[in-house]
């Protein structure tokens, strides 16, 4: 498991194609997140730094705490299908905020310790969003609708290669 930053370009290469792409703050705050691979496609799924908030939420399908919120959370509902070349990995060691360094050093080792319990929810909410509304409940609808459109992106993300 590493920590990464993922190209601006990739980004505004998805945003052509589906607009709950969360954009990645033009390089002043890019995404930082960890990827998942599922079958043959890898995701990346971005962080959101600590929030108070975050202690009093719950785990969910599209959102799951990183140390008990204290750390920030990981927006699963922010995932999205990657290929290697729009990935930058992020060497925490080199960061030049210690302040900023140690809270990536605490997420990782963080993560790292729900590894199994995250990509498992990644891959539920995978299944999820590629399934047909017909076989859902009222709130996994309101689930996925929060979330990118995986099929959609699934089908063009490979395009960022050949154009690039």
């Amino acid at each position: 498991m590493r920590i990464y930053n993922i190209k601006d370009s990739y980004i505004q290469f998805l945003r052509q194609y589906e607009m709950k792409v969360a954009e990645n703050k033009h390089e002043k705050r890019p995404y930082v997140g960890v990827v998942i691979k599922i079958g043959d496609v890898k995701y990346y799924t971005p962080f959101t730094s600590p929030k108070k908030k975050h202690q009093y939420m719950k785990n969910r399908e599209d959102f799951r705490k990183i140390a008990g919120g204290t750390l920030g959370a990981i927006n699963l509902n922010n995932m999205i299908p990657v290929p290697d070349n729009a990935l930058i990995i992020k060497d925490f060691t080199k960061e030049p905020d210690v302040k900023y360094r140690r809270l990536l050093i605490e997420q990782y080792k963080s993560i790292k310790a729900d590894w199994d319990s995250i990509q498992k929810a990644a891959r539920t909410l995978r299944n999820l969003v590629v399934s047909s509304d017909e076989n859902l409940t009222a709130y996994q609808k309101r689930i996925k609708q929060g979330c990118c459109d995986l099929v959609l992106l699934e089908s063009v993300y490979s395009k960022y290669s050949t154009e690039r």
